[in-house]
């Protein structure tokens, strides 16, 4: 009698819709970024700006991420340096309360939600919608490195968002996300 009250509580607490989903994905390969013991750090800005609406008038910005990996490697024979990587909010990859942050030696991956401001119901119309996030690339100790040696990091940044819509029955598509994506280096102050 139990299995049967818990079955039909389980019943009407379920969804009974179907949905659709959309899957939206952009990539961006990063810059082979180089760093010595003269220059240890280096810092990029990604702006992602939608440029329109999905099937069915959906808002591809919704639920969005962005991860940034990359591969580790080193001049030097025998010496491995710590790289620390911060993604984060635009302007903010330096506070380690709103980025993300690892040391790593031969690889790193780091995600975060893409928030999207500006006019996003409209993207072709009015303030533009778009999101910025920081990368900032980092060596923990530069006079470990020999003065002739440096560090190379290839690296890109793969971004996503997925949107549901009632259908008649469950379904995915992948989609090429219609957002134009832009990376700057950026000066340290």
């Amino acid at each position: 009698m139990m299995i049967i009250a818990s079955a039909a509580a389980l019943l009407a607490t379920s969804d009974p819709n179907s949905y659709h989903r959309y899957i939206f994905e952009a990539a961006s390969d990063g810059q082979r970024t180089t760093l010595t013991q003269s220059a240890p750090h280096a810092r990029y800005l990604l702006r992602v700006r939608a440029t329109a609406l999905g099937p069915e008038e959906v808002d591809t910005t919704s639920g969005a991420s962005a991860t940034a990996h990359g591969t580790i490697s080193t001049s030097a024979e025998g010496v491995s340096p710590f790289v620390r990587v911060r993604f984060g909010a635009s302007g903010q990859a330096s506070n380690t309360v709103s980025s993300d942050a690892v040391s790593a030696l031969t690889t790193f991956q780091l995600s975060r939600p893409l928030r999207f401001t500006g006019n996003c119901s409209e993207p072709d119309q009015g303030t533009p919608c778009q999101a910025e996030l920081d990368l900032s690339l980092e060596l923990e100790q530069p006079s470990s490195l020999p003065a002739d040696a440096s560090v190379s990091i290839e690296w890109s940044v793969d971004l996503e968002s997925t949107v549901s819509k009632v259908a008649e029955k469950d379904s995915d598509e992948s989609l090429a996300a219609p957002w134009t994506i832009e990376l700057f280096p950026l000066t340290e102050p």
